[in-house]
C-alpha cells in the first residue's frame, strides 16, 4: 500500500515537472518566433546604403496611435530628436510618411493620411508638386504648373527641397491627371506598404548631394514596387 502511495506521489510530481517544462518550453518557442518575425521584418526592409549614415536613424513602429487608425503611429527613438521638426520616413527605398516630434511620442503618419504632405518632383522634366495621402493605395500631388505635361506613367520622386526627405527617393506613379482652374494634379499609386509598418529609416537632416548616398530617381528594387 504504501508503494502503491509513493508511487502515486512520484507520477503527480512528475506530470506537475513536465506540465511546468511545457510551460517554459512554450514560453521560449514564442520567444524564438517573435525574435525571427523581427529579424525577418528587419531583414526585409533592410536598406544597406543607409544603415551606417550618420544623418539616418533606423526606427520602429511600437504601435498605431489609435485602434482605427491604421494611417497614424507611434515610433521608437523619439528621444534622440529635435522637437517640432518634421522628418522624412523611408520604407527600405521609398517613401513612407512624415514623422513629428512633439511632447507626445515620436509620430509617425504614413502616405495614407491627408496631413502627410511632402514636396515632389514628376517625370523625366522634374515638374514640381505638394504630394498629400489619399488612402493606403493612393496620393495626390497638386500645385503642379498647369503648363506641365504630365504624363499616365510618370514617376514620382521626392525633391528634398522641403528638408523632410532626402532627394530623389521613389514615391510612386501617376495613374491620373486633372487639370485644375490654376494648376494641375496627378493621382498617383504609391510603391509604400503603408498597411504593414514595421521598420523605417528615419530622415534627421536632409543631404542634397545624391551621389552621398547613391541614390537615383530609377524605379526601386523589386521588393518595394509592386502596386497595390
Amino acid at each position: 500500500m504504501k508503494n502503491a502511495k509513493e508511487q502515486y506521489l512520484d507520477q503527480a510530481n512528475s506530470i506537475k515537472e513536465l506540465k511546468t517544462e511545457n510551460i517554459l518550453l512554450r514560453k521560449y518557442l514564442y520567444q524564438q518566433k517573435t525574435r525571427i518575425n523581427k529579424l525577418e521584418a528587419l531583414h526585409k526592409y533592410n536598406e544597406d546604403r543607409f544603415n551606417l549614415h550618420k544623418n539616418i536613424l533606423r526606427v520602429q513602429t511600437i504601435s498605431y496611435k489609435k485602434l482605427n487608425d491604421f494611417s497614424q503611429i507611434y515610433l521608437t527613438k523619439g528621444s534622440e530628436l529635435k522637437k517640432d521638426k518634421i522628418f522624412g520616413l523611408i520604407q527600405k527605398n521609398v517613401a513612407a510618411g512624415i514623422a513629428i516630434k512633439t511632447d507626445e511620442p515620436l509620430k509617425g503618419i504614413l502616405l495614407s493620411n491627408e496631413e502627410c504632405q511632402f514636396s515632389t518632383f514628376i517625370g523625366e522634366n522634374k515638374r514640381p508638386g505638394i504630394a498629400k495621402g489619399i488612402n493606403a493605395q493612393s496620393m495626390e500631388v497638386n500645385f503642379i504648373p498647369k503648363w506641365s505635361k504630365i504624363n499616365i506613367g510618370d514617376k514620382v520622386v521626392t525633391s528634398g527641397l522641403d528638408n523632410i526627405f532626402l532627394p530623389n527617393i521613389p514615391v510612386g506613379v501617376v495613374t491620373k491627371v486633372i487639370t485644375k482652374s490654376t494648376y494641375k494634379t496627378a493621382i498617383i499609386k504609391i510603391y509604400a506598404d503603408v498597411l504593414h509598418p514595421s521598420f523605417f529609416y528615419l530622415v534627421k537632416e536632409v543631404i542634397h548631394k545624391s551621389k552621398e548616398l547613391n541614390i537615383s530617381a530609377t524605379t526601386p528594387d523589386n521588393n518595394s514596387t509592386d502596386l497595390k
